[in-house]
């Protein structure tokens, strides 16, 4: 997987109209504010440095992410490069008990000391006038300064950026300086070279295979739901328990500086992607498209198989595996990648990893959607649609097994049969939970159907159209199923709207043990056939001698795929009086 990363990270640099971060610069989210500085080193005002964001009915005023050089985010006192905090700009913290500024003296000398270094032999406007502020600001002397109290308690978590009077645009700022930004490039990239020999731990690298310098902790990741606010690692060996070869810490994992730098860099880039990464279940999904040209096209196209999102493209989709032509012909030998990442602890669990070329993995996602149609005109569903129908509505805690959404996606891409979880959920919910028509919600709706059909598609139960009404070929399970949703409908017919029909008292014995129930239901059935007007008698009549001609025998039990097999045959046949019962009225 740090491979591909790697592979990627080398993509993504070269990719047209890519927003990925270069290497040895970090986004900063929400920099609110922006400092503005007399040309003599003076604060001036402090303006907003933010845009308008309508949430609903609301608006908010929202900082502008920010490109800063690196930020190492150290948990200790330490300035970073070009700063953009208010503790280490001007030294002060503010104290919200009090509703006060206090002196952090030692942060802003801390900044003072790395930003004079950094900028000593460079010069523009904003440069000099930031150096002669660092010279002169004085701490103590402004605790009491009104622009700094304009900000008040926003002030610990507020971010700034530097500008000149006179040359206010963001594009003007000190961190966007051309002179700045080309010396820390070239910091950047000679940083190693700095580093003191005897400090260095070289080897081979597992990922590269170079011999290079060895990462003794790897940067955190971030933006992965349930981990640490302050970040988590995929690669550490915090314990002696995991040292060997005399090797301690990460020089276990043979990871150079340089590929972990780049493969943390690209994985937070991921993280912060909308377009590159979903939620599915509690598991993070990232995913990518390992190509120098235009990402977004396979990016969309993979987001709307699987989670019916209309992507946003100029031409319509290309749907692989659907045999549609579109305008957009993509390279189909493209590599992409998928990887599904669930928190432990400090650290990051892999859930799933696949990785294959864009034809194939598109092909078996359209042979997913496939098996789940009953019909030309259903619409495709989403991952989060299926996972969701197995959670009964009137329970918030109902659980799911937390890998299932990993081994369901690893079923899709692979071709397999489903988990066998899903058959036995939906089965079960179908058994047990009851139609709420006020709320719309019924036990056997069309995606339990759907998702029932694929099941026993993938897991090779029906070997053809066994599970389509029309066909010849329908199996005494599906039979069955058939002739309850019969029965069903004669009752109600016959009697109109009762507490308790005869799905609600016999439904699932009927679906588990046919032999004890059925002779029973028929029984039930002749008073209710004796009720309805001669036209309906004979059509229902009819019906039921010839799916029971075809039953023989009823079964003594069915197992689970043939429940499923009996479910979905209700399912059909009761969609298919419902669209007589429709026709009936329109004529």
């Amino acid at each position: 997987m740090l491979r591909e990363l790697i592979e990627y990270y080398d993509c993504i640099i070269s990719q047209p109209e890519s927003d990925f971060i270069p290497d040895g610069f970090t986004r900063v989210p929400n920099v609110a504010y922006k400092i503005v500085l007399t040309h003599d080193g003076k604060l001036k005002t402090i303006l907003p440095n933010t845009y308008t964001e309508t949430f609903g009915k609301k608006q908010k005023e929202i900082g502008y992410d920010e490109i800063f050089p690196f930020r190492y985010s150290v948990p200790s006192i330490a300035s970073e490069t070009i700063e953009c905090r208010g503790k280490y700009l001007f030294g002060l913290e503010w104290d919200k008990k009090n509703e006060k500024f206090v002196i952090s003296e030692k942060a802003y000398e801390e900044n003072k000391k790395t930003n004079t270094e950094f900028l000593h032999d460079l010069s523009s406007p904003v440069i000099d006038a930031y150096r002669l502020f660092l010279e002169n600001w004085n701490p103590a002397e402004e605790t009491e300064n009104p622009i700094l109290l304009s900000v008040g308690k926003n002030f610990d978590s507020a971010k700034y950026i530097i500008v000149v009077e006179d040359s206010e645009a963001k594009e003007m700022a000190l961190h966007e300086d051309s002179v700045v930004k080309a010396k820390w490039e070239n910091f950047w990239q000679n940083r190693f070279a700095f580093q003191k020999e005897a400090d260095e731990v070289k080897g081979q690298c597992a990922v590269s295979g170079e011999i290079a310098p060895i990462a003794r902790i790897h940067n955190n990741l971030s933006g992965i739901a349930g981990g640490l606010a302050t970040g988590v690692n995929l690669v550490c060996f915090k314990t002696s328990a995991f040292w060997s070869y005399g090797k301690q810490g990460s020089y276990n994992s043979s990871v150079s500086t340089a590929v972990m730098e780049k493969y943390t860099k690209v994985f937070n880039y991921l993280t912060s992607s909308k377009k590159h990464k979903r939620m599915l279940d509690d598991m993070t999904l990232l995913f990518w498209a390992n190509t120098r040209e235009k990402e977004s096209p396979y990016l969309d196209e993979f987001i709307f198989e699987l989670w019916d999102v209309e992507p946003d493209l100029e031409s319509t989709v290309l749907e692989i595996g659907k045999g549609k032509t579109k305008e957009w012909t993509p390279n189909e030998n493209i590599e992409f990648c998928i990887v599904g990442i669930k928190p432990n602890s400090s650290r990051l669990a892999i859930k799933l990893f696949e990785k294959d070329n864009f034809g194939h993995m598109m092909a078996r996602i359209g042979e997913h959607q496939r098996d789940l149609r009953l019909s030309e005109d259903d619409k495709q569903l989403s991952l989060w649609g299926i996972l969701r129908t197995l959670k009964s509505p009137k329970s918030d805690n109902d659980t799911i097994p937390p890998d299932l959404s990993a081994k369901l996606l690893t079923a899709i891409l692979h071709g397999t049969p489903y988990p066998e979880y899903l058959l036995q959920t939906i089965v079960r919910r179908a058994k047990i939970d009851k139609d709420d028509k006020k709320n719309k919600f019924y036990a056997i709706s069309s995606t339990r159907a759907r998702i029932l059909k694929a099941c026993l598609v993938r897991s090779n139960y029906y070997k053809g159209d066994e599970y389509m009404l029309d066909s010849t070929k329908q199996t005494v399970a599906f039979r069955c199923g058939r002739l309850f949703a019969v029965l069903e409908k004669i009752q109600t017919d016959a009697l109109g709207e009762i507490n308790a029909t005869i799905k609600d008292k016999f439904f699932t014995s009927a679906c588990s043990t046919p032999d004890l129930v059925f002779a029973r239901l028929i029984k039930l059935a002749q008073p209710h056939l004796a009720k309805l007007d001669k036209g309906s008698e004979i059509y229902y009549d009819k019906l039921l001698q010839e799916i029971l001609s075809e039953i023989g025998v009823f079964p003594k039990a069915l197992s689970l795929q043939k429940q499923g097999d009996f479910i979905l045959g209700y399912y059909q046949q009761k969609q298919k009086l419902y669209e007589k019962r429709i026709a009936e009225g329109e004529e």
